[in-house]
């Protein structure tokens, strides 16, 4: 499969960028929890992270750029396997549309 193949299957260009995170996600009793995290890649439809931490897919967070912007982008884990060389977990992060307030 060539290189702009696979592309338009990812939906979109991925650019490296790391960045620190954490993603917010719901724990028992109604307790959030922090999850620190670091980009490995950014598109407009979604987020490549790796941390220490592990997810499962389906679950969702908010994500939150620790450096930057406060507002949170809700995001749904699609995908999750060991980082190469580390004893870290990488997920794919698709973006949740908000609704849009005139629904």
């Amino acid at each position: 499969m060539d290189a702009l193949t696979q592309e338009f299957q990812r939906n979109g260009r991925r650019l490296a960028v790391r960045l620190p995170y954490s993603l917010i996600v719901a724990g028992g009793g109604g307790r959030d929890i922090a999850v620190r995290a670091e980009s490995v890649n950014l598109s407009k439809t979604g987020m490549r992270v790796r941390s220490e931490s592990q997810l499962s897919p389906g679950q969702t967070v908010e994500v939150v750029l620790l450096e930057g912007t406060p507002h949170p982008v809700v995001a749904r884990v699609v995908w999750v396997g060991p980082s190469a060389g580390s004893e870290q977990y990488e997920f794919g992060l698709e973006y949740v549309p908000r609704p849009s307030p005139l629904d």
